[in-house]
């Protein structure tokens, strides 16, 4: 009997035993399925947080200034040789504008000087092979000698895939916007004169797309028309007094106004000389460029040079902005040195300034000086 009760008790003890263990190892399975199904939330939970980089791209773009062809500049069958001392500054910028100021119209008009200019189609081709992108040619030569003259500089614009603006071949062509995509920023372009030295802000025969006259009014429109399909807006602006090496209030104040409607820098020329540089709300403003290459005799007419912006694209997941990082201007003179091969007496050439030293008073010091500007090579 004694011993049937202890067979009886380990046997009850060894089921305790068992049911135990049973439950000690469930209770270990279902804390490692918890923990194997918490895992991918927290996988997921660090996904979501990942951040996006900002992407940026950075360029530079510039102008040239005026381009006007006296004699006996405009009697040259070749002009790459009057900027060779300085295309490799040209060709450095990723893009360029020049200030075509004598309309090349070619010899059907008659190949003229001051005061009625018309200018051989083969500075285009010359300014293309030396660094110039893109021409602007609204200004006071414009209609020197009128309509046809516009149609004929189109015409030879578009045979060396020139772009332009300021002035139109018609108004469709008015109407194309003129964007220039420089890398991953797209540039928008527009070009206004004061008026011109044969119609004043007139029109031949009413045309009014022949040449864009620097109305405020307009200019505002056509800034806010093209503001939404650009990263950033250049305006050509050709204004200010002649000769006068300071800008005026009226042109700082029409300065400011463009920016508010939406533009982003503003390239000056018409005075013939260099007048100071300026930051408006952190936009640029070169109030006048001077001349880049003709033959106006005098210390100040002989000094231009090149204007350089840097410009920087952050786009985010959220959005896209585009601004000017840098300013410099590179100081350049025109001199009469050496001969092109083709003429008796010795050419007219563009050189840096530096290299060549003091032009009558000007030197590299001077301008750096006079424009607020640190010089670049």
């Amino acid at each position: 009997m004694k011993a049937s009760f202890k067979v009886l008790l380990i046997f009850f003890l060894c089921l305790i035993a068992g049911y135990t263990t049973y439950l000690a190892s469930t209770s270990i399975k279902q804390q490692t399925t918890s923990r194997s199904t918490a895992t991918p939330q927290v996988a997921l939970d660090h996904e979501v947080e990942q951040v996006i980089e900002p992407s940026v791209t950075e360029v530079t773009i510039g102008m040239i200034g005026d381009i006007l062809l006296h004699y006996p500049i405009y009697t040259y069958p070749d002009f790459t040789f009057a900027f060779d001392a300085v295309s490799e500054q040209m060709q450095s910028l990723d893009f360029l504008l020049a200030n075509q100021e004598s309309m090349p119209a070619g010899e059907q008009l008659g190949l003229s000087t001051y005061p009625s200019f018309n200018s051989p189609p083969h500075i285009i081709r010359d300014l293309q092979k030396s660094g110039v992108d893109f021409v602007t040619i609204a200004n006071n030569h414009t209609l020197d000698k009128g309509e046809q003259q516009v149609l004929l500089t189109i015409q030879n614009l578009q045979s060396y895939n020139m772009p332009y603006t300021g002035a139109f071949a018609s108004k469709e062509d008015q109407q194309k916007a003129r964007i220039i995509n420089v890398e991953d920023i797209a540039v928008g372009i527009l070009a206004y004169t004061y008026g011109t030295n044969t119609y004043g802000t007139s029109h031949p025969d009413g045309k009014d797309y022949l040449v864009s006259y620097l109305d405020e009014a307009k200019i505002t429109a056509d800034v806010k028309a093209l503001r939404s399909q650009v990263d950033f807006i250049v305006l050509s602006l050709h204004w200010g007094e002649e000769y006068n090496t300071a800008h005026n209030e009226q042109q700082q104040q029409l300065a400011k106004n463009l920016f508010a409607a939406g533009a982003d820098a503003i390239f000056g020329h018409h005075p013939h000389v260099l007048q100071p540089f300026e930051w408006i709300e952190d936009k640029p403003v070169f109030y006048s460029l001077g001349n880049f290459y003709s033959a106006q005799p005098w210390a100040g007419t002989n000094v231009g040079g090149i204007a350089r912006l840097t410009l920087r694209k952050t786009v985010t997941a959220n959005q896209s902005t585009t601004e000017t990082v840098d300013a410099h201007f590179l100081p350049t003179t025109v001199v009469r040195d050496v001969y092109n091969g083709h003429v008796d007496a010795p050419a007219f050439r563009v050189m840096p300034l530096q290299q060549y030293g003091n032009q009558m008073g000007w030197d590299n010091a001077y301008v750096e000086q006079h424009i607020g500007l640190p010089t670049w090579h």
